[in-house]
């Protein structure tokens, strides 16, 4: 049996599904694109998704290969 049903698998439905089995519960997500869910997720950020780890800014920071400096102050303006 299902707890939760979400219809769509976009990001929002996604991240609710997450926080849901988080909390245990048991989740089906329902999506109408016959690929399946996630799909726009796939085309942002040159396909990496832009996603990001929970960790402290600093140690995040040490990953970004690009112009950390910039994202730095840009996180703490």
């Amino acid at each position: 049996m299902t707890d939760l049903l979400i219809i769509g698998g976009g990001a929002a439905g996604l991240m609710a599904a997450g926080a849901a089995c988080a909390r245990g519960l048991t989740t089906a997500v329902v999506e109408h694109n016959p690929k399946g869910p996630g799909q726009k997720l796939l085309i942002t950020g040159k396909g990496r998704c832009n996603v990001t780890n929970d960790c402290d800014v600093r140690e995040f920071l040490n990953y970004v290969r690009h112009n950390p400096r910039f994202l730095y102050s840009a996180l703490y303006a």
